[in-house]
């Protein structure tokens, strides 16, 4: 059964609907393991993390808060996850380094079909331009833009108040602005 909503298809879950898990695993996988990437380019502690959150979920369902938004709480759960799990194998949870490439990685796919080589010289100058923001605003750039979140909503995931996010991405939007006018 598909669950029209995704307060239905949680409630569902909550009650231990196995089919509900299974969508909801299956409408989440490859978004979790695309930011997970963002968060991290540690493969196996993002896997191992994504496998802990989806054991946690079914294990604790019965006790779960209600929730509007599945997106929102599965991925500030993972990325929660994915810190603990870091600081408890003593991963550093962040490279810089791969984490730039993730971040624009849906791109390529668009630069593909375009074909355009003005577009596609644009394109690189904007991951150059990414690549040289600190990771927390590459961060924000990549959950408000790619993901539609809201900056409450990133806020609460990064553990930031929501001013914060706005002036993390009021200072991206700002330096990824002086590159292109450069």
């Amino acid at each position: 059964m598909r669950y029209a909503t995704d307060s239905e298809l949680w409630q569902a879950f909550k009650n231990g609907d196995r089919a509900a898990f299974t969508q909801l695993y299956n409408l989440h996988i490859e978004d979790l393991l695309s930011y997970g990437y963002r968060v991290t380019s540690d493969r196996q502690l993002i896997k191992d993390s994504i496998q802990d959150l989806f054991l946690h979920l079914w294990r604790s369902r019965q006790n779960l808060a209600d929730t509007d938004s599945i997106k929102f709480y599965l991925y500030r759960s993972l990325r929660n996850r994915i810190v603990r799990n870091s600081e408890k194998n003593n991963h550093s949870p962040i490279d810089s380094a791969g984490l730039f490439e993730n971040i624009i990685g849906e791109l390529s796919f668009e630069d593909d079909l375009i074909a355009n080589e003005q577009l596609s010289e644009q394109h690189q100058r904007l991951k150059r331009a990414i690549h040289q923001l600190p990771r927390r605003q590459q961060e924000i750039i990549q959950l408000r833009y790619y993901h539609d979140f809201g900056l409450d909503e990133i806020g609460d995931m990064m553990h930031i108040n929501p001013q914060s996010v706005r002036n993390l991405l009021h200072r991206a939007i700002t330096e990824l602005r002086e590159c292109f006018s450069a």
